[in-house]
């Protein structure tokens, strides 16, 4: 399922959105129609150097970062804290070639750290091994209890997908009669969490972390030269983006049909 996920994200994503009806364009220069081989390359190698630029990488992610920042005093109401996995920092030398969490994990796990000593609440560490290797949620309870002394109440190990944080986070809670929760995760992530977690049966106080703020580079000509940096933003926001269509869509769906093509 992981690999067929993302197959799909590479063509409906930066660079392979671009790329691949440039390779087209060009096919179709070889067969000799110039005008319109060319016009299918020239826009889309445009569209690839627009999508690189900070000034609409980060515009394009502070728009979709619809959820604000906690305010305090914190919302009373929530039972406990769902944070959720990201990627992981395979083999890291640094760790004596130990796995451990990556650093969009890692901003989360700082973040419900700190809400946990705010709030006091019980923590769920939600996230599977997508491939292979151990389970991100035993990935993230070893760093909140060594690095962050935050002690983990329940990890959810086997979910692969967000839909799968959401669905096997409630069969955990919902028999510890817990229906409302602080939910943690990148400030980019979390319109599809709320809508997934919400579907699956939560309350849900959205805690986002990790905004794309912004910065001097803004305001300076850096901000109209394209680079990586831009572009992987610039892929995140449309993953996220075509994610929560595909959330609204499924909503439409047959139940069996929707799951199937979701856990499928």
């Amino acid at each position: 399922m992981i690999v067929w996920h993302g197959l799909v994200n590479a063509v409906l994503t930066p660079p392979g959105l671009f790329l691949l009806p440039m390779a087209a364009g060009l096919v179709v220069i070889a067969t000799r129609r110039h005008k319109l081989g060319t016009a299918i390359a020239t826009l889309s190698w445009a569209g690839l150097v627009v999508m690189s630029l900070p000034a609409v990488s980060s515009a394009l992610a502070r728009s979709w970062e619809s959820y604000p920042a906690l305010h305090r005093p914190l919302p009373i109401g929530p039972r406990a804290i769902v944070v959720l996995a990201a990627g992981r920092y395979h083999d890291a030398p640094e760790y004596g070639g130990h796995t451990t969490v990556g650093i969009d994990t890692l901003a989360r796990l700082a973040y419900a750290a700190h809400l946990f000593r705010e709030t006091r609440l019980p923590i769920l560490v939600s996230g599977g091994a997508p491939l292979t290797g151990m389970a991100a949620a035993l990935l993230m309870r070893h760093v909140l209890k060594h690095d962050f002394a935050t002690p983990v109440k329940w990890v959810e190990a086997s979910s692969q997908t967000t839909t799968q944080n959401a669905e096997y986070s409630w069969v955990i809670l919902r028999s510890q009669k817990i229906h409302t929760i602080f939910l943690v995760t990148q400030a980019w992530h979390m319109p599809r969490a709320v809508a997934l977690f919400r579907r699956a049966g939560f309350k849900v106080v959205p805690a986002p972390t990790d905004f794309v703020t912004r910065s001097r580079r803004d305001t300076t000509i850096l901000a109209y030269l394209p680079n990586a940096h831009a572009l992987a933003l610039t892929a995140v926001i449309f993953h996220e983006m075509i994610g929560l269509a595909w959330v609204r869509v499924a909503a439409l769906l047959p139940a069996p049909v929707a799951h199937l093509i979701s856990h499928g």
